[in-house]
Parts: structure tokens; C-alpha cells; sequence
């Protein structure tokens, strides 16, 4: 139902991010408005103890969406899935809708014609050879298809990411399953624990400069608090993406295209937005020239719009005295997501731009709990009274107490128990 931040904020407590609206609207005037003048008027009410997914994430509930909690707003949920078996059953669609599939080949020479530059063929290094009008290129970041293209260079986001590696491995399942993710902060990075049914997935984000594998791995043990399995996967990354995701007749998608910072997990939604602006471009002869001309429009809009959320964990942070976290608070941010900052701080007016991949509740929750607080709410909210604004501000949280008084935990959601660990 959310995800849980903590150790961003120094000795402020963690807050839940969590994935729904927070709060009503009053007299046509946003939640969020109402609840900054509450706070000047001595309010002691956390903003996320108006949300729905917030209080029953806390008490470890969970609930499926209906017309009844929509009453509350906009209220959704993620999942978390274990990707190695999610790719395998993908595969095993993808073969029984009779998908050509080359076994383990590796990619050799690439074909291109000498006019256009258009790829007319791939040479696999098993010998056999590959033509085709579109192609996709799903290397990862080596981006060995759309990279060697013109106009496809990388441009780098190191400047706002100060992580550099990246640590996955799991650890035994919990007694109880959580509603939640959790993200801790720490001296050279961050540490995130993600539930699953039978195990705790745990990723680590951290920089080189400070911690070896061996370092990053004791680490992320005493933050997650759990024995590690062994295999831990360690691999360096670079944020930033590909100047062009489509150029003639190859497009890229996920990593190929652009290489995210781990934090709030995006590769799939990177992955999804590639996906999703491609099937609804499919090219109508040779050219391509429109489709990927709309499709670098939107899809490199939409990469940039994530960008600009991800920076602000780091952006916001108030870990003192810290080397990278004091850099990552005193850095220059992209004119996009200045303005966007500028004018929360200012009145708490959310600047929404085209492409946007986050919806205009995740952007208030996570500001407010990173702390942005801003100096001023809409004048219109002065045109409800100090008394009804307490009687409505007492009947949400009423609602969402009884609401969440009827709620099961995660495993009263899945029929057959909980899942035997592989």
C-alpha cells in the first residue's frame, strides 16, 4: 500500500509515501491546502494520517480498491513480484503465442543499410542470421543495437545520483507480511526491503567511494537487520539516458534507453512507457521517421519526468555532515524540477508538466514527507471557517478509522496460505 522512508530526514521520523490520495478536497479547495493552514493554527495531525493506504500500511492491513474506499480519494497498490520467475512466465507465454526464439545466441555483427543506416539484419555468433524491418533492442545499458546509432549518445545523470553500484540479494521471509517497502538511508547510500511471499528481497544502492562489495554487504545486513543469502548480485550503473530512444528503425526499450537509480524501483514503469507509446506507434511502412519522432517526443519527456522525482530524495534530505548527502542537499537540479520545487515551497502550487509519470498525490506526499513544507496555502481555503474545517478534517479521519477496522492482513489476500519458500 506504500513505501516507507526513513533516515532521509535525520531524527524526523519515517514517513509512509503512500500509493493514494491523501485526504478531500473541501468547498472545491485541495486537501493538502487545508491541512498546511491546520498546521499553522497548531494542527498535531501528520498529513499521512489522512490517507487510507498510510494508516492501514502502519497497522499491517491491507485492502483490494472498491467504489466504497474510493470515497477517500484515488487509492491503489503495488506489487512485488520476484522477477526471475515473472520473466520465466513471460517467456513461456511469449514461446506458446509462437515467438521465434533463438536459444542462448549472442550477438554478433550488425547489418546496416549504407543509404538510410536502417539495421536490415543482426548475425547471431551461433552463425545464423536475423533480418527484419523494426528492431528492439533490449541489451540493458550496453545498448548494443540504438547505441551505435547517430544521434543516440548518452547523456549522463551522475550529477543528481551520487550512487554508483548496486547490491541484490534476499534474505528469510517475515512472520508477518507487511503492507510496505521500506527505504533507509545511510551514510553512503540507501538500503530497501522489499516483502515477498516467501523471502525478503534486499536492494542497496551505495557509492564506491566509501564501500567495497564486502563493506556494502555488512552494511546492508545490520541496516535490513537479516541474514543475507550468499549469491548476492553486485553491479555498477550508471543513471542517465540515451539522447534518442527510437532512431530509424530500432528502438530501445528499458535500460537500452535509459538507466535509472534505483530508487522507487522505475525500471518497469521505464520498461511499461517504452512498451506502451511503441504498440500505439507501430510504424505503417518503411519510413519510421513520424512514429519515432513522436515517440522520442513523449517517451524521453515522460524518462525525464521520472528523473526530476527520483533527485528529490536525495534533494531533500537532511543528513548533516554526511559527504554525500551534503552534496546531494547543496546540488544544482534540472530547470524543470527547480521551478517545480520553487513554486511548492512558495504556496504549495504542484507545477504539472506533459508526460507526467507520477500523479499529483505521489509528488504531495513525498514532498511533504521529505519535509518541503510550504510557506503559504490558497487564500481560497480562508473561505472555510476554523469550525468546519475541524469537523471535516474529524469525519476523514473517522471514516478511515472505520474503514480500516474491517481490514484483513496481507495473508488473509491470498487463498492458498503463504508460499513455500524455493
Amino acid at each position: 500500500l506504500g513505501q516507507r522512508f526513513a533516515g532521509f530526514s535525520g531524527e524526523q521520523p519515517p514517513f509512509m509515501h503512500a500509493y493514494g490520495a491523501c485526504g478531500l478536497p473541501i468547498n472545491r479547495v485541495q486537501f493538502h491546502h487545508h491541512w498546511i493552514k491546520a498546521q499553522g493554527l497548531g494542527l498535531q495531525v501528520d498529513y499521512g494520517d489522512f490517507s487510507l493506504n498510510a494508516v492501514a500500511a502502519r497497522q499491517g492491513l491491507f485492502f483490494v480498491p472498491s467504489l466504497e474506499t474510493e470515497k477517500f480519494g484515488q487509492c491503489d497498490y503495488a506489487y512485488h513480484i520476484d522477477a526471475q520467475t515473472y520473466c520465466q512466465v513471460l517467456k513461456r507465454i511469449a514461446l506458446e503465442c509462437g515467438i521465434g526464439h533463438a536459444e542462448t545466441a549472442r550477438l554478433g555483427e550488425v547489418s546496416r543499410d549504407p543509404a538510410s543506416g536502417h539495421i536490415t539484419a543482426v548475425g547471431l555468433l551461433d552463425g545464423r542470421t536475423v533480418a527484419g524491418d523494426l528492431f528492439i533492442d533490449a541489451t540493458g545499458a550496453e545498448s548494443l543495437l540504438l547505441g551505435a546509432a547517430p544521434g543516440t549518445e548518452f547523456e549522463s545523470w551522475q550529477a543528481w545520483f551520487p550512487c554508483d553500484r548496486w547490491l541484490a540479494t534476499s534474505g528469510p521471509g517475515l512472520p508477518r507480511l507487511p503492507a510496505f517497502s521500506q527505504v533507509t538511508a545511510f551514510r553512503s547510500g540507501w538500503v530497501g526491503q522489499f516483502p515477498l511471499r516467501n523471502r525478503m528481497a534486499v536492494q542497496q544502492a551505495f557509492t564506491s567511494l566509501e564501500l567495497d562489495r564486502q563493506q556494502a554487504l555488512d552494511s546492508a545486513a545490520r541496516l535490513a537487520a537479516t541474514p543475507f543469502n550468499a549469491e548476492a548480485v553486485v553491479r555498477s550503473y550508471a543513471a542517465g539516458r540515451r539522447r534518442a530512444a527510437w532512431s530509424g528503425n530500432c528502438v530501445g526499450i528499458g535500460e537500452a534507453a535509459a538507466v535509472f537509480d534505483p530508487i522507487d524501483s522505475v525500471r518497469i514503469q521505464g520498461i511499461l512507457t517504452g512498451l506502451s507509446h511503441l504498440v500505439s506507434l507501430i510504424p505503417v511502412d518503411r519510413d519510421m521517421a513520424p512514429e519515432a519522432k513522436e515517440y522520442n517526443l513523449n517517451v524521453l519527456s515522460g524518462f525525464d519526468r521520472m528523473r526530476d522525482y527520483q533527485i528529490c530524495h536525495y534533494k531533500l534530505n537532511k543528513r548533516h555532515g554526511e559527504p554525500l548527502w551534503d552534496r546531494c542537499r547543496d546540488m544544482t537540479v534540472p530547470d524543470s524540477l527547480a521551478y517545480k520545487l520553487e513554486q511548492f515551497a512558495a504556496r504549495g502550487h504542484l507545477v504539472e508538466y506533459d508526460d507526467e509519470i507520477f500523479l499529483d498525490h505521489d509528488w504531495r506526499s513525498m514532498l511533504i514527507g521529505h519535509g518541503l513544507m510550504p510557506r503559504a496555502y490558497d487564500p481560497v481555503a480562508d473561505q472555510t471557517s476554523e469550525s468546519e474545517l475541524a469537523q471535516r478534517f474529524q469525519q476523514m479521519l473517522d471514516m478511515i478509522k472505520g474503514q480500516v477496522a474491517a481490514m484483513k492482513p496481507m495473508e488473509a489476500h491470498f487463498p492458498q496460505g503463504r508460499a513455500r519458500a524455493v
